[in-house]
């Protein structure tokens, strides 16, 4: 099937809104992770190790550069909420797990992170799974 034309102005109102979104994200973002001690990066990365994850994955999932990564690690095992410890399939490669104050921070930071966030705070499952779909047609929701 062939996709309609849109015309620019209607494309243009479009990138305009997915900007004000983005900015209002971030916002809410770094606040929420203010309110937990914890920086947006750092915020994201707890709330991504929901289960042991390698620092290769975890650096895509939170689009950081490793160095970056390593840096947010350092943090969060000096915080006592994450450890390192060695893949149990590649013994060279190192794997980033919650502690036990860790689970319980992202515990309370979750439902703290989506209750009024911007957009996706007022969506139900279907409403959620569209959107994705619309913004990353890779992504499964």
């Amino acid at each position: 099937m062939k996709q309609q034309a849109v015309e620019p102005s209607v494309r243009m109102a479009t990138l305009d809104g997915l900007l004000r979104t983005a900015i209002e994200l971030r916002r809410h973002v770094e606040s929420v992770a203010r309110e937990f001690e914890l920086s947006a990066p750092q915020a994201r990365l707890v709330l991504i190790l929901d289960e042991p994850m390698r620092m290769q994955r975890a650096a895509v999932a939170t689009a950081c550069e490793p160095s970056h990564l390593t840096a947010l690690a350092d943090q969060l095992e000096a915080a006592g909420l994450i450890t390192r410890e060695a893949d149990p399939d590649d013994r060279r490669a190192r794997r980033l797990c919650l502690t036990d104050k860790g689970i319980r921070l992202r515990t309370r930071l979750a439902p703290a992170m989506l209750d009024e966030a911007p957009v996706v705070g007022g969506l139900d499952d279907g409403q959620c799974a569209a959107l994705i779909g619309l913004l990353d047609p890779k992504e499964e929701a």
